[in-house]
């Protein structure tokens, strides 16, 4: 058994089986004559119809059948039925379908008034046809005549329940979202559709006729005969091929705004329906004998006060729609296209002249769409700056990019000193934005002179790399002139105090290595202590020692007395300080941004901490080596591969990494390190 099938038959079992216990329920509390086709219940055959198309029919006729069975009614009566209640299930299915004239029909679905009006018509001419038919069948079998007030009740019967109930199960079928059965489309019939529409016309002219005819004669063989034609047409029109396309519209919610208020509408007339008749049924004499005649009464009551709120709310619903519901659910639909439009905005001419179709209402609605189309002009204006602003951006980024590259290259190569034994260098710059403020340089003065040079430019970006580039320039040429730390460092202040009215300032380190003996002479403006490693005996006891950095190693502050910052003042005066190296010493130099990195609670990273990294054995941050050699040679890392100082990097960036987490790097982070050899000692430069 294939799936479509199994779905088919579930959907007749469920059916048949509704059908048939609200039958017997209601054929108790309603016993208005031996027939159980009276009641409630005849409101769902028509929408399961609409809902299954011949399954849903034919499960409603088996409901029916096992009814009329169990109350014993005799074969020539519920095989009647059975046949009447499928045609009853059927048509509403195939009427739906065939009388719309435009090029796509929609599946059965109460969404807008339009829809509703055709429900309500299909459900009268589906009520009409079938009490009519029924009452042919029955004159031919001698129960009662074709025109006679049974054939009156049942017409109104089936209709009322069918608009009081059936409406409330189409839209509970919407909001469940049931799959609709559709009808098979052809593309070309054997027969043109105009001959079926010819036969329709033709039935009912026939059994207008036949009905007038009989009011005044009675029945004969001429209105028998009639009737058989009447309905032999009809039932040929309800066969007409569906050759129009059948779509279901798509909805972002489970019930639109206009099936809510056909939703109250129905209720309201429902509760109308059932007040009407409760009290007709009390007002209405009952005289013996005369029951057709007291439900006739009843179910005119019913319908007339039906039919007038409908109408009345039909008319009421179709001025919301046209004027609230229509208006809103067009514009949902633009905003919604609006918003999905990934290609950008094509069609906001489209938009702003829907909108204006409404915003000429003096509503809340034109209110609404005025709004709307303004919204849409304004981000038209925002999107067009917006352009220009990304267009703009991204050519600053690539400007910065440029200055990025420009200032890494200004910092200097470790062989730009050419092959030196006396010393080893390592540095390293991580600026915090595409350009930065802190700067490294290390040159020859001359053949036995060293300078070091570590400094801080107060900011970040661009404004703080220009200001570095100059501080960088003037204390290197300075520098070179031969001058001692504290006089380049009193000059570049002077020089760096003119024009700056920025008021930008530089902290600087400095020092200068005698190569030959060991001196180091140093100064300080304003900047962090480096700390100064004593190895000179470790080196010893490790031999030639490829791996310098060991455990227990103990790094001390190099403290000075720390001057004034550069570019602060003018005419500071700088006092410098000196030092003997011994082969193997290292001086270890670096930037605020190491110490005052910060984690997710606001704490920084410290000088505690930092000292640990240094005196971090190296077996323990060998497996982070790579990730970091990587990480920091994309942002600048100068360095001897043999010197160790890499490792001693990959620790200290690896410790500053998991201390911060998640925490954005907020400075400039520079390191610049320094290990004397010894004028005699050979050793790996780059």
């Amino acid at each position: 058994m294939n799936p479509t099938l199994n779905y088919k038959l579930k959907r007749l079992a469920v059916c048949g089986v509704l059908i048939f216990i609200i039958n017997m329920v209601s054929s108790y509390i309603m016993p208005v004559m031996h027939i159980s086709n009276l009641g409630p219940a005849s409101a769902l055959p028509p929408v399961f119809g609409l809902l299954f198309g011949p399954w849903g029919a034919l499960g409603s006729a088996l409901g029916y059948l096992a009814s009329d069975i169990v109350s014993g009614d005799p074969p020539s009566i519920y095989l009647v039925y059975f046949f009447v209640q499928f045609l009853y299930s059927y048509i509403p299915y195939k009427l739906w379908y065939i009388l719309d004239h435009k090029s796509t029909i929609k599946t059965p679905r109460l969404d807008t008034v339009r829809n509703l009006t055709k429900f309500v018509v299909i459900m009268f001419i589906n009520a009409t046809v079938m009490a009519g038919f029924q009452g042919f069948l029955l004159d031919g079998l001698g129960i009662y005549n074709l025109v006679s007030l049974i054939t009156v009740i049942f017409a109104l019967n089936n209709f009322d329940f069918s608009i009081m109930f059936g409406t409330l199960v189409l839209i509970g079928a919407s909001y469940h979202r049931i799959s609709i059965t559709n009808p098979p489309t052809r593309e070309k019939t054997r027969l043109p559709s105009q001959f079926y529409n010819t036969l329709g016309v033709v039935a009912l002219a026939t059994g207008v006729g036949n009905v007038i005819y009989s009011l005044y004669s009675g029945p004969d063989l001429y209105s028998t005969v009639a009737g058989a034609v009447t309905y032999t047409l009809a039932l040929i029109y309800f066969m007409k091929p569906v050759t129009k396309q059948v779509v279901e519209k798509e909805y972002h919610v489970r019930v639109t705004l206009t099936e809510k208020l056909i939703l109250v509408s129905i209720i309201m007339g429902a509760i109308i329906a059932m007040v009407t008749g409760i009290l007709s049924s009390y007002t209405i004499p009952l005289l013996p004998g005369e029951d057709m005649v007291f439900w006739e009464a009843v179910y005119l009551h019913v319908t007339v006060i039906l039919s007038i709120f409908y109408i009345s709310s039909i008319l009421l619903l179709s001025y919301i729609e046209r004027t609230i519901t229509i208006p809103l659910e067009s514009m949902s639909k633009i905003v919604a296209n609006y918003v999905s439009d990934s290609e950008g905005i094509t069609s906001n001419a489209l938009i702003i002249a829907k909108c204006q179709e409404y915003a000429a209402d003096q509503t809340e609605v034109g209110i609404l769409a005025n709004s709307f189309q303004n919204m849409i002009q304004d981000l038209e204006v925002y999107l067009e700056n917006l352009k220009r602003v990304t267009s703009e951006k991204e050519k600053i980024n690539a400007e910065l990019d440029v200055a990025r590259k420009i200032q890494a290259n200004m910092l200097p190569q470790i062989n730009s000193l050419g092959d030196r034994d006396e010393f080893s260098i390592y540095a390293t710059n991580l600026p915090a934005l595409e350009v930065g403020g802190d700067f490294y340089d290390f040159f020859m003065v001359d053949d036995t002179h060293l300078a070091v040079v570590i400094g801080d430019v107060s900011g970040k970006g661009v404004p703080a790399a220009l200001f570095m580039v100059i501080a960088k320039t003037l204390i290197k040429n300075q520098a070179q002139l031969g001058k001692k730390p504290e006089e380049v460092f009193a000059t570049a202040n002077n020089l760096l105090v003119e024009g700056n009215d920025e008021n930008m300032f530089v902290t600087s380190w400095m020092g200068i290595l005698e190569t030959t003996t060991g001196r180091f002479t140093y100064v300080n403006a304003g900047h962090n202590p480096p700390l100064l490693l004593h190895r000179a005996e470790s080196l010893k006891k490790e031999g030639d020692g490829q791996d310098r950095f060991k455990s227990g190693e103990k790094y001390q502050w190099l403290k000075s007395k720390p001057g004034f910052i550069l570019g602060g003042m003018e005419d500071i005066r700088y006092h410098q300080e000196c030092i003997q190296l011994e082969p193997g010493d290292v001086i270890y130099m670096y930037t605020d941004g190491v110490t005052e990195a910060i984690n997710q609670d606001g704490e920084m990273f410290g000088e505690e901490r930092l000292v640990e990294a240094l005196t971090s054995p190296i077996e323990n941050i060998k497996g982070q080596k790579e990730d970091c050699t990587n990480t920091c040679g994309a942002m600048g890392i100068k360095s001897n591969p043999k010197s160790g100082f890499d490792d001693m990097c990959t620790e200290i960036q690896s410790r500053i990494n998991e201390f911060s987490g998640d925490q954005e790097q907020f400075d400039d982070i520079t390191i610049l390190c320094l290990e004397y050899k010894g004028s005699n000692k050979k050793s790996d430069t780059q």
